[in-house]
């Protein structure tokens, strides 16, 4: 007699009806995501819409202004006013012309287009090109991490109160998702012994040159991806692949440079020296870590420090015949002539305070209101305070998280890998601000998105099989780079 083991009794059909229902669809997840980013940038819309224009704004849509009457006048066939397009879109060096180009357009159809028209144009946008940048990731990362940037910054108010300004920070961290994506799609074609293709090189330049188009600190950034692309080719290709491959990473950088090249060029023939993005290292350098008694050569008049240093410079360049940017890099010469390691160290780590840890400072522009002529600050309120601790929350944990990912090099498969050693990357290359560059709370949207993907690789599970030594190693060596500055920070500081 044989026996035959039983076969266990089928679940009953209740039971299969409730694991059905506890199954959750990913695609399901993003979806409701994607709905809740929605909703709270309309909830939050009026906050948006009432905000004045402040600070940076303000020349952007001046910038905007003067180019769209420079096309119409273009387009009517009459002359262009070449030193008021000068006077609003270069005006001191100061801004690179990314946001102003966005705008144009809305003041093309709308030459009076109003603070509210303004605000919803650029929320649009913003919503438009983060909803594209999620979904190229989720296509080429996984979902996992399409749900972790529609959290963060997707569900981050003070950032969706971003989406709505004019300042480029928070447009230039968009762009970072996309670029992510092609990086990764170029990746997965040389992981598969495949070329990469021209168009991917095209590109990659153009997300690179519109980034820097909306914030000049990103330089590092842009150098970092066309050496690492540049490197990682020469290391994974052979024969035709590797020139054709070279060919992409060559198209890249002649794309950033052609499409910067304009750009470049005015700005050097404005100030009659070599510029490349814009002309505020100098005396920014000078601000954040020199004698602030001794920014123009002594003590500058009182107001605006930013101003009163620029004009002290031309006048003190028409007095003396010398070019303006030279006088400013004596100036910021003689602010910093005291300066010691440690107190560059301890200023430097005052920055990064101010760059990552105050994701918040920024919420009382959102609460200021105009009065007259003059604007006014409200008191907080329910609101603002959700706002405020919302924010904190989120923003802390993922920061929290996104170190941990960083750190934590685990063996999963080779795209999170892959994703991980970018944020890892480009997230260091941002953060060289803080070494030449005072910073301020509005930055931190610049960065976000990379936090997100940093902190999203903690979901992945596990895949010993599928992991790449040469990617953990390269993986190690960006945590282990990343402890080093921040160590060697607070010992030269300490």
């Amino acid at each position: 007699m044989t026996l035959v083991p039983a076969e266990p009794a089928p679940a009953p059909k209740a039971a299969r009806a409730v694991a059905r229902t506890w199954r959750v669809d990913p695609t399901t997840v993003v979806l409701v995501l994607a709905a809740a980013h929605v909703l709270l940038k309309l909830a939050l819309m009026p906050i948006a819409l009432r905000t004045p224009l402040q600070g940076d704004e303000t020349a952007y849509h001046a910038a905007a202004e003067a180019l769209a009457d420079a096309v119409r006048a273009l387009l009517g066939g009459d002359e262009v006013a070449t030193s008021q397009l000068q006077a609003a879109v270069i005006y001191r060096g100061w801004f690179m012309p990314g946001m102003a180009l966005l705008l144009t357009p809305l003041y093309l159809v709308a030459p009076d287009p109003g603070l509210e028209a303004g605000r919803l144009y650029v929320g649009a946008l913003t919503l438009v090109v983060f909803l594209l940048g999620v979904a190229a990731v989720s296509r080429l990362a996984g979902r996992k991490y399409a749900a972790a940037l529609l959290v963060f910054p997707g569900l981050v108010p003070l950032w969706v109160l971003f989406s709505y300004t004019s300042w480029g920070d928070l447009a230039a961290g968009l762009l970072l998702i996309p670029l992510v994506a092609v990086l990764l799609r170029a990746w997965r074609r040389l992981d598969r012994g495949e070329a990469v293709r021209l168009r991917d090189g095209i590109l990659v330049g153009l997300l690179l040159v519109s980034t820097l188009y909306l914030r000049s600190s990103v330089l590092p950034l842009v150098v970092a991806v066309l050496l690492l692309s540049a490197l990682t080719v020469a290391f994974r290709t052979r024969g035709v692949r590797l020139a054709q491959s070279l060919a992409a990473c060559a198209v890249a950088a002649a794309t950033f440079a052609l499409l910067l090249f304009p750009w470049s060029y005015s700005m050097s023939n404005a100030f009659g020296k070599a510029v490349v993005t814009t002309t505020t290292v100098p005396i920014s350098t000078a601000y954040a870590f020199g004698d602030r008694d001794a920014l123009c050569l002594g003590p500058c008049p009182p107001g605006n420090p930013w101003y009163a240093m620029t004009d002290f410079a031309s006048a003190e360049a028409e007095r003396t015949g010398q070019n303006e940017l030279d006088v400013q890099q004596q100036m910021a010469d003689h602010a910093l002539r005291d300066v010691t390691l440690r107190s560059y160290a301890t200023d430097v780590l005052d920055n990064f305070s101010r760059y990552t840890l105050d994701p918040t400072g920024y919420e009382p522009l959102f609460r200021v209101k105009r009065e007259g002529e003059a604007l006014g600050l409200s008191s907080p309120g329910t609101v603002s305070e959700t706002i405020v601790w919302t924010t904190r929350v989120l923003y802390f944990t993922v920061l929290g998280l996104a170190a941990l990912g960083l750190l934590l090099v685990r063996r999963v498969s080779r795209v999170p890998q892959v994703v991980g050693l970018l944020a890892g990357l480009l997230g260091g290359a941002l953060m060289s601000q803080p070494f030449v560059h005072v910073c301020s709370p509005r930055y931190w949207p610049v960065f976000a998105p990379l936090m997100a993907l940093a902190a999203a690789g903690l979901a992945v599970r596990a895949t010993p099989a599928a992991s790449s030594r040469w990617l953990r190693i390269l993986q190690i060596a960006v945590a282990v780079g990343w402890v080093a500055v921040f160590v060697g920070l607070g010992v030269v500081a300490g």
